[in-house]
């Protein structure tokens, strides 16, 4: 699967060089697997051949990110920027609390305690403890609410930039009032030793991906909303081809009666 997405990433940048757009203003997105995740490594690593000529890198953005153990594996890793899926990380707790009451319904959180508002915050402490630049692309946004509130300690706090569909740009400019940000430290985590989740420095891979899976299970979340994910994904670029292939019929349809 690696290399499938390695051959992958290299197809689709080369199609867009071909078009005159450099590699610098493509990012491929790949899922934060511990197999994506290393395909997004090699990509990102720039390539000198025999001859000395210097391949640039390809840049990545991991997608899927549910918890700091992928999100720390991806900056470990050197890849460009991280996508965490703030709604879908509040439908998971809101599940797992129904597991935990007897199928009662969560109370309403205020946006203080949302889930996924913070998991960017213990991201960006982690960023920030450990000295990683990669960037962090919040996504998956239900509200303008939590738009304002993700964004409420500016990057010191929260995401680097956003993911935004078009209604909340548009409740975003219709919202009354000013929206200020407030500076906060960060809670860093001290004194704690980073987690090794890629080999580096005398870390084996076996053991490295063993602790990644160690602690992706600790945290539970992606082990349950990756796959629904990648099912998604593929549903979706199913739907994306049909319409490739009806687009190109009905071209196909009309040359042929001219």
């Amino acid at each position: 699967m690696k290399a499938d997405w390695e051959l992958k990433g290299r197809k689709l940048v080369s199609i867009f060089e071909e078009l005159g757009y450099p590699r610098e203003r493509v990012l491929i997105k790949i899922p934060a697997t511990y197999s994506g995740i290393l395909a997004a490594r090699i990509l990102e690593t720039p390539i000198q051949l025999p001859d000395g000529t210097l391949i640039k890198p390809i840049h990545t953005n991991a997608t899927l990110i549910f918890g700091v153990v992928q999100a720390l594996a991806c900056a470990q890793a050197g890849i460009t920027v991280i996508s965490p899926f703030i709604g879908r990380v509040k439908d998971w707790w809101a599940a797992r609390y129904a597991k935990l009451h007897n199928g009662e319904v969560q109370p309403t959180l205020p946006l203080s305690e949302h889930p996924g508002i913070l998991l960017v915050r213990d991201i960006r402490s982690a960023f920030s403890s450990y000295g990683y630049t990669t960037t962090v692309m919040a996504a998956g946004f239900r509200t303008v609410d939590e738009v304002v509130e993700v964004g409420k300690y500016g990057q010191q706090g929260g995401p680097d930039i956003l993911t935004l569909q078009p209604e909340l740009l548009d409740g975003l400019r219709k919202r009354p009032g000013n929206i200020h940000s407030t500076s906060v430290p960060v809670n860093k985590t001290g004194s704690v030793v980073e987690p090794r989740y890629i080999a580096r420095d005398g870390t084996s891979r076996s053991s490295a991906e063993a602790l990644f899976l160690a602690d992706l299970a600790k945290e539970g979340i992606a082990l349950d909303k990756v796959p629904e994910g990648l099912a998604k994904f593929a549903v979706d670029a199913k739907n994306l081809q049909d319409l490739f292939r009806g687009k190109i019929k009905a071209e196909m349809d009309s040359a042929a009666r001219l």
